[in-house]
């Protein structure tokens, strides 16, 4: 069937034409800046061998491995600012998480033996990653991403979905090397490197034997040179340099599809009001005790302690405000607007207000019986994070502006990171308990 003029197919079929042979459309040339991109993304996959993934094997400490984590990491978002410099240079917001990037990876420059906090270190590791996978899909949507589920299905994109769809082009991009489109300059390259290598592999060894202090220096570069270690590298190389130009592709001449709900999807007012309410009602009973017991100490079952009492609860009031926090936003999002859902939306927010209060309070008994260690440090620093998101809910509801809450939240919490870390917790655990 031949397409029609728009690229699509007509509904009945067409007789075939065989009166001239078919001849498929040819591809695109690359333009300039795509050239560019392939050797971009090899000298990223070439630090990603040596860097990433031949430190876990080369070094020792793990000193050196978080080190070497950090630095290609550093080099990958070099290359990313050097090849979108058009693009990134006036978007500030991007800045401001690129240097959040930074600051995390010299953290571990900063203190590499002095009140090391590996647990920090090893969540720096992971945050590190997820963080640019992010800037890069913000910087392909162009802050097109209000929806806080357009959002995470674009971050999850990043990972399974860009550095796989394109990578025809990588393909494509290699093989115009050595096709007749390749430039004069590249072809005599290529024919001198065809040249040079069988001549170097015959001059060497002669120059080996003719002077021994060169010879020492040659059997030491590859004293330990392994076929299928060199054989394993060339490929790993290729691997990452291939899903990297689909990625860095995608991001840059690919295009961005946001994702979002249909306008039309939404929860019944009723069953809002039923599972909005209902949860109201137990946060309500459970605000009560929290008054009775907790704020106002009206007393204890007998053998309890205060400091007993605070032991366990902290971490599951925040795991709850957190569920609130997501509920909060399905029902904003989903839920039929009118002045009732507003009301317990508002709700919502108040009584999980109260509920991090109280979680905070038992923290607070609970660390002036035991004292601070990282992890109660961590609880509470992520306590004050979740008054500001309550916050920033609060604004969302109330006013009438479409405030980008996820974004703003995503955010603060990267930078309230970073301020933990730059803080030195063992430091500032072992000042406080002192």
């Amino acid at each position: 069937m031949n397409g029609n003029a728009n690229g699509g197919y007509p509904l009945q079929p067409q007789p075939i034409n065989t009166s001239e042979p078919h001849v498929p459309a040819a591809r695109a040339p690359l333009g300039t800046a795509e050239k560019i991109l392939l050797p971009t993304v090899l000298l990223i996959a070439f630090l990603f061998e040596r860097l990433l993934f031949g430190a876990i094997f080369r070094y020792g400490s793990a000193f050196h491995v978080y080190m070497a984590h950090g630095v290609f990491w550093l080099c990958y978002l070099a290359a990313l600012y050097a090849y979108f410099w058009q693009r990134l240079k006036r978007d500030w917001l991007l800045w401001i998480v690129s240097a959040c990037v930074v600051a995390l990876v010299v953290w571990n420059f900063a203190h590499p033996t002095l009140h090391v906090n590996e647990n920090y270190r090893i969540i720096s590791a992971l945050v590190i990653p997820g963080v640019l996978m992010a800037h890069a899909v913000w910087m392909a949507a162009g802050y097109t991403l209000k929806s806080a589920e357009g959002m995470a299905v674009s971050w999850l994109a990043g990972w399974f979905v860009l550095p796989f769809s394109k990578l025809t082009v990588f393909f494509y991009s290699i093989g115009t090397l050595f096709s007749q489109r390749s430039t004069p300059t590249v072809k005599k390259a290529m024919l001198g490197v065809v040249i040079a290598v069988p001549m170097l592999l015959v001059i060497v060894p002669l120059l080996m034997g003719a002077d021994q202090v060169f010879a020492h220096f040659v059997r030491s570069v590859f004293s330990n040179f392994s076929v299928g270690l060199f054989i394993f590298r060339v490929i790993l190389i290729a691997v990452v340099s291939a899903l990297f130009f689909s990625f860095l592709w995608n991001v840059g001449y690919g295009g961005h599809r946001t994702f979002a709900l249909p306008a039309q999807a939404r929860v019944d007012r009723v069953v809002s009001y039923v599972v909005l309410g209902s949860i109201s009602m137990v946060y309500v009973a459970f605000c009560i005790v929290q008054f009775t017991f907790l704020f106002a100490r009206a007393g204890l079952p007998q053998g309890m302690t205060y400091a007993e009492y605070a032991r366990q609860g902290f971490a599951q009031t925040v795991a709850v405000c957190a569920i609130n926090l997501i509920i909060f936003a399905i029902f904003l999002r989903l839920g039929e607007k009118g002045r009732t859902l507003k009301v317990l939306l508002l709700g919502l927010l108040t009584l999980t207000a109260i509920m991090l209060i109280s979680g905070a309070t038992r923290l607070h008994l609970y660390i002036a019986t035991y004292g601070l260690t990282w992890l109660r440090l961590l609880s509470a620093w992520f306590m004050v994070y979740v008054a500001t998101v309550i916050g920033l809910c609060a604004v969302r509801l109330l006013s009438k502006r479409n405030l980008p809450v996820l974004a703003i939240g995503a955010l603060i919490l990267l930078v309230w990171f970073v301020i933990l870390g730059w803080l030195n917790p063992d430091a500032f655990v072992a000042w406080y308990n002192g």
